[in-house]
């Protein structure tokens, strides 16, 4: 009986302790999953913290394009108004045959003279104001600011844009961009309809640079000239683009003009 009752409790030592030891792998387990869980925690953590720096570049991205494509549309805005400008005159050349060529008085051409010479006069303070030291540059810097310039031209800050290219003509009037920089003057006063400014920035524009913008300036000068209803002097800067340049590609909208003057 004694040894049964041995038995017995031996039996129930035994029980309790794999019960024990069960408890115990059970408490490694989920000591184990905690810890498994802990890392995903942390897995998830740092992929959302690259996610947001994704999603951070990814807007700075899209508004880099939305700038992008608001440069466009600037562009393509200007382009239609050049290009709604030569319609415009093509039209108006059926409209004016009743136009009488305007007699050029000696008291006119003085006028004329004496505005010219106030508008260079002007051009030039305002170089030696904005300018007042010149300071040497390099090429691709003055190609970069040139490229500033021509951008304010296409966002219409025609005044902003004559600032800045007259700083780099005060900057050298040898480089090859420095009679661009003097034609896109002209042009930001042909845009504000200061044709007689206009006229003075496009005549400054030969000697300048690699000389590639003479023809383009001559015939602005006799687009200048239309535009204020001064014929004669119109039809004079034609011929004088078709006999200083032969072979300018805008040679033949010149001959056109001259060809139809009667239609001007």
């Amino acid at each position: 009986m004694a040894h049964r009752s041995v038995l017995f409790i031996l039996c129930f030592l035994v029980m309790i302790t794999l019960a024990i030891a069960q408890v115990d792998t059970t408490d490694n387990e989920l000591t184990s999953k905690k810890t498994q869980l802990d890392e995903k925690n942390v897995d998830l953590l740092e992929l959302q913290s690259d996610l947001s720096i994704q999603e951070r570049e990814f807007r700075d991205i899209r508004a880099e394009i939305e700038k992008l494509k608001q440069y466009n549309k600037n562009l393509e805005d200007s382009l239609k108004i050049k290009q709604a400008q030569i319609d415009s005159l093509n039209d108006q050349q059926n409209q004016v045959e009743n136009f009488k060529l305007i007699a050029t008085t000696l008291e006119e051409d003085k006028e004329l003279t004496e505005e010219i010479l106030k508008s260079i006069q002007q051009s030039e303070e305002q170089s030696s104001a904005t300018v007042p030291t010149k300071i040497e540059v390099d090429d691709t810097e003055f190609r970069a600011r040139y490229n500033e310039a021509l951008n304010l031209y296409f966002d219409r800050d025609y005044q902003q844009s004559i600032q800045k290219f007259s700083e780099l003509l005060a900057l050298s009037k040898t480089h090859p961009l420095a009679d661009n920089c003097q034609y896109w003057i002209g042009e930001c006063n042909y845009s504000k309809e200061k044709y007689l400014a206009a006229i003075a920035d496009f005549q400054r524009v030969e000697g300048l640079g690699d000389g590639n913008k003479s023809d383009a300036a001559l015939f602005k000068i006799g687009m200048s000239y239309l535009k204020m209803g001064n014929q004669a002097e119109a039809i004079v800067a034609f011929k004088k683009l078709e006999k200083q340049f032969p072979k300018s590609d805008l040679l033949g909208k010149a001959q056109q003009y001259l060809t139809n003057q009667e239609k001007f």
